[in-house]
């Protein structure tokens, strides 16, 4: 270094002027390959500056010092805050690349979703049910107190399935129903700090990214956490806000995916981390009180909530597994189910 006294006296210079405006160029949502640029320059130079530092050349040593105290100091200072609220991931998704992607797909989903053409279905009981969810309308459905609480949102996946993929007639699940409208659910893997081995639906906490669309919420959530992408999925109906035991705003949000087969469980990219298993179920099952183990009311949040448990036998793809499925989520599908078969 002490033999190239010109170039470590300029260098520093020039690694200030392409690491200031490389940030400075950055976006709202800057990527993290472009941030992850930017620290490797500055962990390179200043391995450089320390080292000049240390042989004790008193021609750079002051300027290094300058460098690494401004990049340090104010640059930390200027894009800390956009860092952690542009930049934060939510339920292990590290890439913002991925992120803006996947919103500007729903964006675009939502934008056309009045231009889409209705789903065309053979069943017509099927088709009462669909426009009984639609009346429900898109509007939302809370009270002043809701937005006062942080927000979540849930998708409410709803599918046909055609006859040859229903359960046999005699399997204690099935409804004998002419509806062949499915649910999917998913289950939290055991080893989650939060809810784990619990049933419920794709969703998960609002992120800024999001621009406070619970719809964008509950769409997104669905692409990470189990692969199915927006333009799969129709918003239909908002069901009412319910507060979750964690204190969070939560909105399930009613999806009718075409087509079907994209909903299918054997078919669905599960994110191994947030989701262990999928599975579907006749969505009449809850409208059949008899479905229903165990039935209680409770105080809370100013009114009375009935908490629900179903136990399903999954005998397609987990070998007889029986889901429990309770709580919120079975709040919200029951809520489905009632207003689908007028329960």
């Amino acid at each position: 270094l002490r033999e190239q006294k010109t170039l470590t006296k300029y260098l520093p210079c020039v690694a200030v002027i392409l690491l200031q405006s490389e940030i400075r160029s950055e976006p709202k949502v800057a990527t993290h390959t472009k941030l992850e640029t930017s620290k490797r320059i500055l962990l390179l130079f200043g391995s450089i500056g320390m080292i000049a530092f240390l042989s004790g050349s008193a021609s750079i040593k002051p300027l290094w010092t300058i460098i690494i105290y401004y990049l340090a100091v104010n640059g930390n200072k200027n894009n800390k805050n956009d860092f952690n609220s542009n930049l934060r991931s939510v339920n292990s998704c590290n890439n913002n690349d991925k992120i803006y992607s996947i919103t500007t797909e729903i964006n675009n989903n939502i934008m056309t979703e009045t231009q889409q053409q209705q789903p065309a279905l053979t069943n017509p009981t099927n088709q009462i049910i669909l426009d009984k969810l639609r009346a429900l309308g898109m509007h939302k459905k809370e009270t002043p107190h809701h937005s006062t609480l942080k927000r979540a949102s849930v998708l409410v996946p709803l599918f046909e399935r055609p006859p040859s993929s229903q359960s046999n007639t005699t399997h204690p699940n099935n409804t004998n129903s002419s509806s062949s409208i499915h649910v999917l659910f998913t289950q939290r893997p055991t080893t989650l700090s939060s809810h784990p081995g619990e049933v419920c639906f794709p969703g998960g906490r609002q992120d800024p990214s999001d621009r406070s669309d619970d719809v964008i919420t509950a769409l997104r959530e669905t692409r990470e956490e189990i692969g199915l992408f927006p333009h799969s999925i129709l918003p239909i109906a908002r069901m009412e806000t319910v507060e979750s035991k964690h204190s969070l705003c939560v909105t399930p949000i009613v999806g009718w995916i075409d087509p079907p087969e994209a909903a299918e469980p054997s078919g669905l990219e599960l994110n191994l981390e947030e989701v262990e298993a999928a599975f579907a179920v006749p969505l009449e099952y809850f409208a059949r009180e008899e479905n229903c183990v165990e039935k209680y009311s409770v105080e809370w949040s100013g009114g009375e909530f009935v908490v629900r448990t179903y136990l399903f036998e999954d005998g397609e793809r987990h070998g007889g597994r029986v889901f429990r499925i309770w709580g919120l989520t079975a709040h919200v599908v029951y809520e489905v189910a009632k207003v689908a078969f007028a329960v």
